[in-house]
């Protein structure tokens, strides 16, 4: 019934499809009204067993009489649909193994590359790649503790493997296309894998991970020797000559993850102290300086209370010693005005004082603001850390990605 209400929907709005999107006729857009509608009714939906996303998808593709291999995309409040069919991938031949158009699986690179300027947008995908640096990690070295034989082997595909399925997961299940595609993507963000590789990897020596430290003091033995034949091993060597190991790297790496870590959770701390400081403020002043401007208001009715008295009194005064009766009358308005004067800065100092903030709640503000004060200062001081260990990271982890992505070369063939 779902997915009938779903293609009604489609059908009944055909004027927001547009067929051949921005000149291409492998390429249809759901405009964002229509996929607004559609996900309106989607959401709707109160059986919670229900993948609504898979569902409207499903719909879709029985609305519009798609192929297997055709993809849908929803991105940016639309939907597109990639019309796509598993013929025009190309059979890689034997000797073509390794290149990349086995990489590609035998795709376009163009099409690929217009699917990626299209579709994968940095913005949504600005954590993509970490998540699979992050998988790699977890499920071949930290969990498998794959030695560096099969790394070098197996690593490339083991990541592009992770790439299509976190592709597909996210897309559609389109696997000989994002089999294609991953190994595209693969190869423009090479680095960027690498680098969060050799980051995660970096973290774990500072944690003593004794599985990674062993995994990494293979790139210190200049030489192996394998099945009889002499091997140059790659080096985590730095473009001014610098050779790391694990135990020159070991300090600074530890050094610096562990100012990382504190420095992102002195962060967090000022950030919370300063979300809950805001309520102390009043008309976007602290409390103190509040105080501060109420307690100068005061001041000056103070002055005013002194003077409007010495007035009162001198009025006072020259009404008792005069004998003029106009003249007395005079001055007894006179000092009147004057007493409702004094009354009026009287009220108004007093309505000021009991605006002040009170002590507890100054207490409570000046203890978290000396909080995130004394944050401040360590945070500067981790900073400070941070910077004067920085340069050497850097090295250690640009090195080690070189290393990751290099394999050692034979240097003597097997005697026979």
């Amino acid at each position: 019934m779902n997915i009938d209400a779903i293609i009604d929907i489609i059908d009944e709005n055909e004027n927001f499809i547009q067929y051949d999107y921005n000149g291409k006729d492998d390429l249809i857009c759901l405009q964002k009204e229509l996929t607004l509608y559609l996900s309106h009714f989607v959401n709707n939906i109160t059986n919670e067993e229900i993948n609504k996303k898979e569902l409207l998808k499903y719909a879709i593709r029985e609305a519009f009489e798609l192929h297997k291999s055709d993809i849908i995309i929803i991105k940016n409040s639309q939907i597109f649909i990639k019309l796509f069919d598993n013929d025009n991938i190309r059979e890689v031949q034997e000797e073509e193994k390794g290149t990349i158009a086995n990489r590609f699986n035998g795709l376009d690179e163009e099409e690929l590359k217009s699917f990626y300027n299209n579709f994968f947008l940095k913005d949504e995908n600005k954590n993509f790649f970490y998540i699979v640096a992050e998988q790699f990690v977890d499920i071949y070295m930290l969990d498998k503790k794959i030695n560096n034989i099969t790394y070098e082997k197996y690593a490339f595909s083991f990541i592009q493997s992770i790439i299509t399925e976190e592709l597909t997961n996210s897309f559609d299940h389109n696997d000989n296309f994002f089999k294609g595609f991953s190994g595209y993507i693969f190869r423009i963000n090479f680095k960027e894998v690498f680098g969060h590789i050799a980051t995660l990897l970096l973290s774990e020596i500072s944690a003593s991970n004794r599985y990674v430290m062993d995994f990494l003091k293979y790139y210190s033995l200049n030489i192996v020797v394998l099945n009889g034949q002499k091997y140059k091993v790659p080096e985590i060597e730095a473009p001014n000559g610098l050779k790391w190991n694990v135990v020159s790297m070991l300090s600074i790496v530890k050094i610096y993850i562990k100012t990382e870590i504190s420095l992102e959770d002195i962060k967090d701390k000022i950030a919370l102290l300063q979300e809950s400081i805001v309520d102390f403020y009043i008309n976007g002043i602290s409390p103190v300086e509040y105080n501060s401007n109420i307690s100068q208001e005061i001041e000056k009715i103070s002055q005013s209370l002194v003077y409007a008295t010495k007035r009162l009194n001198i009025y006072t005064d020259t009404l008792n010693g005069t004998k003029n009766d106009s003249e007395k009358d005079v001055l007894r308005d006179d000092i009147q005005k004057i007493k409702r004067e004094i009354q009026l800065l009287k009220e108004r100092k007093s309505k000021l004082a009991s605006n002040m903030v009170n002590k507890t709640k100054l207490i409570k503000y000046n203890n978290i603001k000396r909080e995130i004060d004394s944050l401040i200062r360590r945070e500067k001081s981790e900073e400070k850390i941070l910077i004067q260990n920085r340069a050497s990271y850097l090295s250690i982890k640009n090195s080690l990605v070189k290393a990751l992505t290099s394999k050692k070369m034979l240097i003597e063939e097997k005697i026979s």
